[in-house]
């Protein structure tokens, strides 16, 4: 039996090493991952735009956020910029720094030019909904109110006895039989019925409201804990959403 030379057990081993590098792999998947990202496709953001307004909103929401931050990082490294050129006068540092912050810059007026298209599409969209004569929505919202036809005559004549409350006031040990808001009265079995016909009506009749510029003033509930209090609490979570003063949303006491 040969014995190899220590030159050649060195050189088969290196080529082992060469024939296996995951690592290389990965760094090059990760370098076409980089190239192929893409954020907010113009068509798939015009889709949500089109058919879910309200999430749209949030996104340009989170959008101006996120300009926030990069502005802030901006300012960030311009100190850190200034700073390097004081105390170390290391020009080609504080020029790498300058020029991130460049391009930092660039990404905010991308966000600022996407947030304002997104705005203009979805004020288009609702002044098509205000020129159409019937939409799905129109139609949803003159359905219930015919359905609640029987309720609203029964408010206007008064048929509907009981205490009214607003809203913020304190609920405990006190049970629905109707609630009121503006000139609809609408009757409910208990708490859960309320919080569902509740829901109802502000996302069929004040749909718009939630988009909009409105705004009420802002009251402070009763706090004392109680199950009864609970459901009011999330109602008026939904009435601020749609932006109604509590004071406008009465409830009916058994």
């Amino acid at each position: 039996m040969g014995f190899f030379k220590k030159e050649e057990i060195q050189e088969k081993e290196v080529q082992v090493i060469k024939e296996n590098k995951p690592e290389t792999k990965e760094v090059e998947r990760n370098i076409f991952r980089k190239k192929n990202l893409s954020l907010f496709d113009v068509e798939t953001i015009q889709y949500v735009i089109d058919n879910f307004p309200s999430m749209s909103t949030e996104i340009q929401s989170g959008l101006n956020n996120l300009a926030e931050i990069l502005e802030s990082t901006i300012d960030h490294i311009e100190d850190k910029s200034s700073e390097i050129i004081k105390k170390n006068r290391d020009f080609k540092l504080s020029k790498a720094h300058r020029d991130t912050s460049i391009a930092i810059y660039d990404v905010v007026q991308n966000i600022d030019e996407y947030v304002k298209w997104m705005q203009e599409e979805y004020e288009n969209n609702l002044k098509k909904e205000e020129v159409k004569p019937d939409t799905s929505n129109e139609n949803l919202e003159e359905n219930f109110e015919k359905t609640n036809v029987e309720v609203e005559t029964q408010a206007i004549n008064n048929e509907i006895m009981g205490e009214e409350l607003e809203i913020h006031k304190d609920f405990s040990i006190k049970e629905p039989k109707a609630f009121k808001l503006d000139d609809t009265v609408v009757m409910v079995e208990d708490w859960d019925d309320l919080l569902v016909k509740t829901a109802e009506i502000l996302t069929k009749k004040y749909r718009k409201n939630k988009y909009s510029n409105k705004t009420v003033s802002e009251i402070k509930p009763i706090e004392k804990k109680s199950t009864q209090n609970s459901f009011r609490d999330t109602v008026i979570e939904m009435l601020i959403e749609y932006k109604i003063s509590l004071n406008d949303f009465k409830i009916i006491i058994k």
